[in-house]
């Protein structure tokens, strides 16, 4: 088959697909734009509402960071697994280097947005990869060279940028000194200054998410995997530049302006609405790029194809790099590098459903009915007016001035009730269950709740229980988690299976990186082109906590493993590792090697050998000995803590008793004493009255024997009986102060330890007599 023959043939695949994509799957790709963005349906009237509802802008953007996080939660998106004992370091390593191409080189979480959304939002999504040839510039001053050196400091394919010749002394080796010429001036020389380009060429991997409009496939393809698929294309708007780039610098701007669009003018208006340019916005920047040949734009068709172009009878897989009428390269190659997938899977078709294709008819419903309530409200707060006419049709009202809606304003009128009201009355309450019933339609359609996305005016009642909760959340993320899975098999593995295979197919240069807090340095020529894969997307483990519960439980069956007889068979430290590993994962530690050391293949530790039986039996009985020896002692120890419990309490108990004894005695003694003073009072003062009478005889006596003699000192009182002046005083003032001694206040005197050693009366403390049993018998 010649070139010409194979443009044909591309030609007429093209436009077989291109019957499908550019037909009503563009159309609908239109409508999911303008929906998304809410924009007009067209119907709109002036002076009505034209609100749209955003249902299909919010299930998506409800959906995406769900999807997200499943996929970027994990530091490995992907994981390939050995199947030989001899791969596993090459599988590891060929899991750490295609995630670092893929996140860190590509701003993988970029492309997973891109494709998640173009698939919600266009029924599918496409993902290139490939290898590009980067061309970077480096600059390399030399200063001082001579011509000699400067050759030796350039390579193969460098420039020099500017030199200029700068005129120096000759240095002599020997002495270090400039070397003097026979006329005694120092020798000259010619050295120069250059700047030398060196053109440096490496091989990196690049992969985009591009338009799903770009994407032509076989018509009658059944499947989203496109591995075996006869025909792939991608469609790439390029420049004149890029070409020559890409190394095909015999192309020309005539060529390439002539490499018309693909499909027709509905993907055209698809592609503009989603990037906001107008008809003429395109055509300033074509009239702009058309003053510069090397921004001259054309459609470049990348396309995959199984054909028999040697002419053997078996059909090669073939990669060939054409415009509309040119072929410019054909290759043979070994996989097709791109990924498409739908977040709904319809069975035998490469393009499924998307999530605005099952929400948009709820928002056109949503719309309408939300569009209705602000109609009717705006009715009812502001009526129609009616106005009367006359006999001969003229109103009779100013029209004028019921259409100049001013508050306030004056309304003409010539005649009575000549304008009315007609009422509309409020139906917003009854709207409501139907907008309800709208928004429980999309939660069964797309599996969003209003708890999911914490709107849910339930989600704080008292009766509801965790379980219960729980059992609601999860049954309503399994349809995310089912368009998770199914991004995962048709579209990220793909990628990262291709990602392999150009690593692998040679002329890759060693990758280095940080991994784990250590710089790596990986050659991806030692790996094989192919390894098992599993998807870690974190999908039917349920939440963070609950896989770090089950994690923890798995870390504990290990260590006790670890201690029993069947450790070394059922658990390695390696595995121990990487549960702890998973679980700092788990927690947002992507640097598990600050925290644990892998121990690689290292075994766990054997236990020693016991000694001999003899001698463990010896050990035993001097333990039991040493036991029984140690229970006796105890017992004996606890004995004599009795004994001195029982000392001691019989002591305090008999301290108690002494100490009632004294109190008693000491009051006794008080009473006693009391009553002693008492009767000392009595008589004392019965002795006094004594005296008193017979000194009172003993004057009486004397007056009848000799009045004219009375004594001086004897006065009498009115009554008529005499009183002489008491010589008694003082005696009776002395007992007065005994009396106070004997009224005075008594108190215990005790010692430093409690123990009653004296009775303090007044001003004078009288201390205690005891017995040889100690018992008090009085007061000294």
């Amino acid at each position: 088959m010649d070139d010409t023959q194979l443009l044909s043939y591309l030609q007429l695949l093209e436009e077989d697909a291109a019957d499908y994509t550019f037909g009503q799957l563009a159309s609908d790709r239109r409508k999911a734009t303008l929906e998304y963005f809410r924009r007009p349906y067209g119907n709109e009237e002036d002076g009505w509402s034209q609100v749209v509802t955003s249902d299909v802008q919010d299930t998506i953007e409800w959906l995406l960071p769900e999807l997200l996080k499943i996929f970027i939660s994990s530091e490995d998106a992907v994981v390939f697994d050995p199947t030989r004992e001899a791969e596993v370091k090459g599988a590891q390593q060929a899991t750490d280097a295609c995630n670092y191409v893929f996140y860190k080189q590509n701003s993988g979480f970029l492309v997973l947005y891109t494709a998640f959304k173009d698939a919600l939002m266009y029924k599918n999504c496409a993902i290139h990869w490939r290898k590009e040839t980067v061309r970077s510039k480096e600059t390399i001053p030399v200063r001082g060279a001579t011509e000699l050196t400067l050759a030796a400091t350039m390579q193969e394919g460098d420039e020099i940028e500017g030199i200029e010749t700068v005129p120096s002394p000759l240095i002599d080796p020997a002495t270090g000194q400039p070397a003097i010429g026979p006329d005694g001036q120092p020798m000259m020389q010619t050295l120069l200054n250059a700047k030398i380009a060196r053109i440096t060429e490496r091989q990196v991997i690049k992969v985009d998410a591009f338009e799903p409009e770009c994407l032509l496939v076989k018509r009658d393809w059944t499947s989203p995997l496109l591995h075996d698929c006869p025909y792939v294309a991608r469609n790439m708007l390029v420049t004149l530049s890029d070409l020559h780039v890409m190394g095909y610098k015999d192309v020309t701007a005539e060529e390439l302006a002539g490499s018309a669009e693909p499909g027709n003018a509905a993907d055209s208006l698809d592609r503009r609405d989603r990037t906001g340019r107008s008809n003429e916005d395109v055509t300033e920047a074509q009239s702009s790029a058309s003053d510069d040949e090397s921004l001259s734009t054309g459609w470049l068709r990348i396309e995959w194809v199984l054909v028999d172009a040697d002419g053997d009878g078996i059909a090669e897989r073939r990669e060939i790099w054409r415009l509309k009428d040119k072929i410019l390269s054909s290759e043979e190659c070994s996989q097709v590098p791109v990924a498409t997938g739908s977040p709904i899977l319809v069975q035998h078709r490469v393009i499924g459903q998307s999530i605005w294709e099952i929400v948009s008819d709820l928002q056109k419903l949503r719309t309408d009915l939300t569009r209705g309530v602000v109609n009717n409200a705006s009715l009812a707060n502001n009526p129609r007016k009616t106005v009367m006419v006359d006999s001969h049709g003229a109103p009779m009202a100013s029209i004028e001035d019921l259409l100049d809606g001013r508050p306030g304003g004056v309304v003409q009128t010539w005649g009575e009730n000549a304008i009315g009201v007609e009422a509309t009355p409020y139906v917003g309450n009854q709207m409501q269950p139907l907008l309800a019933y709208v928004d429980e339609m999309r939660e069964q359609r797309t599996g969003l709740t209003k708890q999911r996305m914490g709107i849910d005016p339930n989600a704080l009642r008292g009766d509801r229980t965790l379980g219960e909760t729980q059992i609601i959340d999860d049954a309503s993320k399994q349809r995310t988690e089912l368009i998770a899975r199914m991004f995962a098999e048709v579209l990220v593995k793909p990628v990262f299976q291709g990602i392999l295979k150009l690593l692998t197919e040679g002329g890759m240069e060693k990758i280095a990186f940080k991994l784990r807090g250590e710089f790596v340095e990986l050659d991806p020529n030692e790996w094989r082109d192919s390894y098992d894969m599993t998807i870690n997307v974190g999908l039917g483990t349920g939440d963070k906590k609950g896989q770090m519960a089950v994690l923890n439980g798995v870390k504990q069956t290990q260590l006790q493993l670890a201690q029993s007889p069947l450790g070394p068979m059922m658990v390695t430290p390696k595995q121990i590792y990487n549960t702890n590993a998973k679980m700092l994962d788990l927690s947002g530690f992507k640097n598990v090697g600050d925290y644990l050391t892998d121990p690689g293949d290292a075994k766990l530790p054997e236990k020693q050998e016991g000694p001999p039986p003899q001698v463990m039996v010896k050990q035993m009985e001097l333990q039991a000995e040493s036991q029984r020896f140690q229970a006796e002692t105890a017992r004996d120890m606890r004995k004599l803590e009795l004994e001195d419990q029982r000392a001691t309490r019989a002591a305090e108990a008999q301290n108690a008793v002494q100490l009632a004894n004294d109190e008693r005695d000491a009051q006794r003694q008080r009473e006693k004493d009391a009553a002693d003073e008492r009767i000392e009072l009595a008589k004392i003062e019965a002795a006094r009255e004594k005296v008193l009478a017979d000194n009172r005889t003993k004057i009486i006596v004397a007056r009848i024997a000799h009045p004219e003699g009375v004594p001086p000192n004897v006065e009498f009182t009115p009554e008529g009986d005499a009183v002489e002046v008491d010589p008694m005083e003082p005696v009776m003032q002395a007992l007065g102060y005994v009396a106070d001694m004997v009224t005075a206040p008594k108190s215990i005197v005790r010692d430093e330890n409690g123990r009653p050693v004296g009775v303090q009366h007044g001003q004078q403390m009288r201390p205690i007599v005891r017995d040889e049993n100690g018992r008090v018998v009085g007061l000294q």
